[in-house]
């Protein structure tokens, strides 16, 4: 994926649909389940109700709000269920992203010292003096330019696409969540065990560290770990009324 040109300046439109998005993630003003109507939006921006549109437009194009005649852009919900759908498809994607980098050999020193720098910036917001709004939108900004960056050492145009969709789908979802510096190192952390075994070529490994999600974690923290066996106590008698480690 090109990186994106610094010098290029952002439309309208582009305006619009970021300013909407922030307030998406962040305030109360566009709950889920609730309306954005182009004629109080533009009337609020002081602006035509052109630009706003096409603003909607985009974020209805990322599955964030669901054009609704009449009535204008409901904010989507997406229940406990959905996000496990979105995690799911989110890993297939990785996946074939992931193989695509081992294969390719992609993955080298020079990228694995970008994203680190990335992951860097991300631990120091945890400790930061801003706000917890400017630290959630900082670290989410920054968690999707990890992701979208090595997705895009895959060279999959295609599947990148529809992976930029599921990420920005599952941030609408999750990002207020997102609490305290736990959660941000946690995430931190995950990160780079990706890269640890993206730099091995460990596919498998890959595969293990991310079947259950973030998401399903925070439902159950026990989720995904190694269950120790059972310790016996010493003169612990089994069913059969014989001692444990007697011999019959």
């Amino acid at each position: 994926m090109a990186p994106a040109n610094p010098f290029r300046p952002k439309t309208l439109a582009e305006e619009v649909a970021s300013y909407v998005r922030k307030e998406l993630l962040l305030s109360d003003t566009y709950p889920p389940g609730s309306f954005i109507r182009e004629e109080e939006l533009a009337s609020k921006l002081g602006i035509s109700r052109a630009p706003v549109r096409e603003g909607l437009k985009m974020l209805e194009g990322l599955g964030l709000l669901r054009s609704i005649p009449q009535k204008g852009s409901l904010v989507v919900a997406f229940s406990p269920g959905e996000i496990e759908e979105l995690y799911d498809i989110r890993y297939a994607l990785e996946e074939i992203l992931f193989r695509e980098i081992i294969r390719r050999g992609t993955f080298t020193g020079e990228q694995q010292g970008a994203l680190k720098k990335i992951l860097s910036r991300m631990r120091l917001l945890g400790s930061s003096g801003d706000s917890r709004e400017e630290i959630l939108l900082e670290f989410s900004g920054l968690d999707m330019e990890f992701h979208l960056s090595l997705a895009a050492l895959a060279g999959r145009e295609w599947t990148l696409r529809l992976l930029r969709t599921v990420y920005h789908q599952i941030q609408h979802a999750l990002l207020r969540d997102l609490a305290t510096e736990s959660d941000m190192e946690a995430l931190v952390a995950e990160h780079e065990e990706i890269l640890g075994a993206l730099q091995r070529g460990d596919l498998e490994e890959l595969r293990k560290g991310r079947f259950f999600s973030y998401f399903e974690r925070r439902l159950d923290p026990n989720k995904g770990k190694v269950r120790p066996e059972p310790h016996e106590t010493p003169g612990e008698e089994d069913q059969t009324g014989q001692k444990k480690g007697e011999k019959a």
